[in-house]
């Protein structure tokens, strides 16, 4: 089967559009854009058109830059189908749910908000509607949006991998370190830093930072139990293309002996040049041996 895009989209504050008017899409499970806004040289630099109806066009040269980008979006995921993650403004659930190939763009009048002082204007909105949806609460949602895209309205969401597809479509996937986005992956680690017996890493005793991106080329800084620094990369990527990233684990080497690790994926662990080298694979077949490694694995990966 061939494999299906998963989009992200959020319908926040911003969308100047009325209560009725957003209850209507959260009632008939639909999502949608607004952009009201003309191309440069159809009305006033692509601002909010005056005392002019909104921009109904579904043709994307129609649209200012922005605009015309999420336009872009909204068409590829009607035309190819895709599964989506869908945010609404004021309702503590998102909805799950499956646009299928081919469908229709609908155009959706309501009334304006009063954010940009167009209130009871029509507002004319471009929607989809879903099929095959899932209300999922928040406790449930918390894991999808770890690796969700932090800005834009809509867009794709490769990260997401299978896990939106697997929950719409009611499937029970069998975990594998695969199904974890890199935002899990360098969690993992973090988490194995704190037990490990095998490798001999210093063992993590706290964060200083939160993990992720935080730092330029790190993922994980804490501090050991031994009191030295610890500074981790994680990676899915092979060890023959890790040049870059041993290189600025290198900048973090000093005489005050700091701890440098790199998660790759190789066959055996190494300790090379100061940079402890570990197999990522090996990290998780130890995590998930554990009792609570296998929950955290059922729950990371199994809404």
């Amino acid at each position: 089967m061939k494999n299906v895009d998963t989009y992200y989209i959020r319908h926040t504050a911003e969308l100047d559009i009325d209560d009725p008017t957003r209850q209507r899409l959260w009632d008939e499970r639909r999502i949608a854009i607004h952009y009201p806004q003309y191309k440069s040289g159809q009305d006033v630099r692509g601002d909010i058109p005056k005392g002019k109806a909104d921009n109904a066009s579904l043709e994307l040269d129609d649209y200012p830059g922005r605009a015309r980008r999420v336009m872009r979006a909204l068409i590829e995921l009607a035309a190819n189908g895709g599964y989506v993650c869908a945010e609404f403004y004021k309702q503590s659930q998102c909805l799950l749910g499956y646009v299928p190939p081919g469908s229709k763009i609908e155009l959706l009048r309501g009334k304006w908000g009063s954010r940009n002082q167009c209130d009871g204007r029509q507002a004319i909105l471009k929607s989809l509607k879903l099929a095959k949806v899932k209300p999922i609460n928040p406790s449930e949602s918390a894991v999808i949006f770890v690796a969700r895209p932090r800005q834009g309205t809509m867009m794709r969401w490769p990260r997401a991998g299978k896990a939106i597809e697997n929950i719409v479509e009611g499937k029970r996937a069998i975990p594998s370190l695969g199904d974890l986005s890199p935002d899990q992956q360098e969690i993992m680690c973090s988490e194995f830093l704190r037990t490990d017996t095998e490798f001999g890493l210093p063992k993590l005793a706290h964060l200083v930072l939160p993990v992720g991106r935080t730092m330029r080329g790190i993922d994980i800084c804490g501090i050991s139990s031994s009191g030295s620094v610890v500074f981790a990369q994680v990676t899915y990527l092979g060890f023959d293309h890790c040049g870059t990233k041993l290189d600025t684990l290198r900048c973090y080497r000093d005489g005050q002996g700091n701890a440098l690790v790199l998660f790759c994926d190789c066959e055996e662990p190494e300790y090379k040049d100061g940079i402890h080298i570990i197999p990522l694979r090996k990290v998780y077949d130890a995590f998930v041996a554990t009792t609570t490694g296998k929950l955290w694995l059922e729950r990371a990966t199994n809404i």
